[in-house]
């Protein structure tokens, strides 16, 4: 069932204590096997999150971006695994067209199913919050480029509204992937509790069978050009996918 079922055992295991719990089998069961399903349910969830630690395969590394500037990220959580390179591109001007893109390769322990789990994913991390360590490294990479000093420690990221896929032209084909846009916001530039933008965070996700999901986000700041011509970073999330 974690093989089909979009969002995995997030959705399975509620369930199927919810029809054992309503049909009056399931509850005679319940009375008759409780400990030794309760058992096999805490080693089901503990097998599950032990396999979050399996490792992953390399992040997509575009050829037309070079050698990536870190193919490691200190700030990371331990778990779930992951990888995850970074490059800082650098406008020819020397204007404010700076992009700090991050790949990432992560492992989905809720879902083995490439079904929805794009979304499900950004959806746990948006709940829990889990995009802020990861996000440290490219805020300290965009703080040596602006004027303006920022914390690393002292950012909010504030979802916004908008669609939650986007169709990319790859050349041959069409793909959808699932899209996150946030603004990045420094609370110590500010008496805002909300604090003031900075720049913006775009985030794509491309799901694969077997719980393992490729990410790919952008950095970009305040004055960037791309913020209202390219509000989905269409020429680096093309190379992103050919990248395969």
């Amino acid at each position: 069932m974690l093989w089909l079922i979009p969002w995995g055992v997030l959705i399975v295991l509620p369930s199927a204590l919810t029809l054992s719990a309503l049909s009056p089998a399931g509850r005679e069961s319940w009375h008759k096997f409780g400990k030794i399903r309760v058992y096999a349910i805490i080693c089901m969830i503990v097998v599950l999150l032990i396999g979050g630690f399996a490792p992953t395969s390399n992040p997509r590394s575009p050829s037309e971006w070079g050698q990536p500037l870190f193919t490691e990220n200190p700030n990371a959580p331990l778990y779930p695994a992951g990888q995850q390179y970074t490059w800082l591109m650098l406008p020819m001007d020397g204007g404010l067209n700076v992009e700090i893109v991050q790949s990432l390769t992560l492992r989905t322990p809720h879902q083995f199913s490439k079904l929805a789990s794009a979304s499900s994913t950004l959806t746990i991390a948006d709940i829990f919050d889990m995009q802020q360590s990861r996000l440290a490294q490219a805020v300290q990479l965009l703080d040596e480029q602006i004027v303006f000093d920022i914390d690393e420690d002292e950012m909010l990221l504030s979802p916004i509204k908008d669609k939650k896929t986007h169709t990319y032209d790859t050349g041959g084909e069409n793909l959808e992937l699932d899209i996150r846009l946030y603004e990045l916001r420094s609370l110590t530039l500010s008496s805002d509790p909300q604090g003031i933008k900075v720049g913006e965070v775009f985030c794509a996700a491309h799901s694969s069978w077997g719980g393992e999901l490729d990410i790919l986000v952008v950095v970009r700041p305040v004055g960037h050009t791309g913020l209202a011509s390219d509000r989905y970073v269409e020429g680096l999330t093309v190379h992103w996918i050919l990248a395969k």
